[in-house]
């Protein structure tokens, strides 16, 4: 038998007990986006067998002890030393991806970093390296060039070559692609939270404050004024004066985790949406609103908050609306363009229409095929998440799509 296999399946069977005797690591901890990768796990998983993580993370520094005399509040203020020097860390978790590991194949969402977070990688381990021993056989995986190194968030591990490339060929026509910033740099133990620098108060937390609704309410706050989701774009009274928005969902609670939309609560999500959008638009504006106003059990119909948004709206229904309401399309010709407003861009009729398509329905779910501008598509994509939030104006689409990009992913890549 070929030794090499062998020891492969030594390996799987009777890994070292090393977890036991390394057991520090230092993470991204994901916030907003948690829940959509938690749903990744539950149906990417559901019929294998391989342990897989509760909610993936994406690992920073492998497994390691602390030399003598080290405490953990030394490493942590290592890690807040250098995180202070950012004030937003963005990536994106783009496509899935299989690699070989010591104990079986690990499926895992792949990570697209930033030059910012490859760099601040790097240097917390430079500098954490003289304090901490390193488990034997991850030293290569933590002191790799930094274009090397693997940044993933890990689905399923432990898998056999068989498991793990099935999962692959039934999630290769689903690939991921969707942006997120790294909000909380983890250092842990056993798995447990020690502490945690919080990005955007630039706040080193102890676990307790970590795992406080408190303080996370604390950082999804500043976060939203970092992005300037609470700060609307007023433009001069010759511009324009024609808007698009889609799926505002008001009333939807589970939306806010469906779509990591920055928001701790409904009432939050609701007053904020109601303010920008009456910040924005004045009384005689034209709104094209692109459908599903309002969602949820106890949701208020659309009329109600119809009556509080400023503008004279056109509503293109959408596929939550539970009476009849609005139309199912609208054409609009502007400056030479054409476009045909929908709610959902998959409508049948859409293959027949030569111009742009402007739509919703897609929220930020699949940004790979529809982003805010797909010019090989041309389409635009004006749901809420997409555009921060607000509606968005068709000079700045007409703005957006003469630009030599072909995609745009949401109007904080421009």
């Amino acid at each position: 038998m070929n030794m090499g296999l062998l020891n492969d399946v030594w390996r799987i069977f009777f890994p070292p007990k090393y977890p036991k005797r390394y057991p520090y690591f230092i993470e991204i901890r994901p916030m907003l986006e948690k829940y959509k990768l938690k749903r990744k796990i539950k149906t990417t998983m559901k019929f294998h067998k391989g342990k897989r993580h509760r909610v993936p993370h994406i690992t920073l520094v492998y497994s390691f002890r602390l030399k003598r005399g080290v405490k953990e509040l030394d490493i942590a203020k290592i890690i807040q030393r250098i995180c202070k020097k950012y004030t937003l860390i963005k990536f994106h978790y783009d496509a899935f991806d299989i690699k070989k590991g010591n104990r079986g194949y690990v499926f895992a969402i792949k990570i697209k970093p930033s030059y910012e977070l490859k760099r601040l990688r790097r240097k917390i381990y430079d500098e954490i390296k003289p304090l901490i021993d390193e488990r034997p056989d991850l030293v290569k995986y933590n002191d790799v060039d930094e274009d090397k190194f693997w940044f993933h968030a890990a689905i399923g591990y432990r898998l056999s070559k068989e498991a793990a490339f099935q999962i692959k060929k039934n999630t290769e026509f689903k690939r991921e692609h969707f942006p997120s910033f790294a909000l909380r740099i983890t250092f842990l133990r056993k798995g447990k939270i020690r502490y945690e620098y919080d990005v955007p108060t630039r706040k080193l937390l102890s676990r307790e404050e970590a795992l406080s609704r408190k303080y996370y309410a604390q950082t999804i706050e500043t976060y939203r004024n970092l992005i300037q989701v609470e700060k609307s774009r007023r433009l001069p009274s010759r511009s324009s004066r024609i808007w698009f928005i889609s799926d505002t969902h008001f009333d939807h609670a589970n939306i806010i985790k469906y779509c990591a939309r920055p928001f701790i609560s409904v009432k939050e999500m609701n007053r904020i949406l109601l303010k920008k959008w009456n910040t924005v638009v004045r009384k005689n504006d034209l709104v094209y609103f692109l459908g599903d106003m309002s969602f949820g059990r106890h949701s208020r119909k659309p009329s109600y908050w119809l009556r509080r948004l400023n503008g004279k709206v056109i509503y293109i229904k959408g596929n939550h609306e539970k009476i009849k309401l609005g139309k199912s399309s609208e054409f609009l010709e502007y400056k030479g363009h054409r476009f045909l407003l929908v709610h959902d861009p998959e409508s049948n009729y859409v293959n027949s229409f030569d111009g742009w398509i402007i739509h919703g329905h897609k929220h930020n779910n699949d940004l790979i095929n529809y982003p805010l501008i797909n010019k090989e598509r041309r389409s635009i994509n004006v749901s809420v998440e997409v555009i921060n939030y607000e509606p968005i104006s068709i000079e700045q689409i007409l703005d957006l799509i003469s630009q030599n990009t072909k995609k745009i992913d949401t109007v904080l890549d421009v």
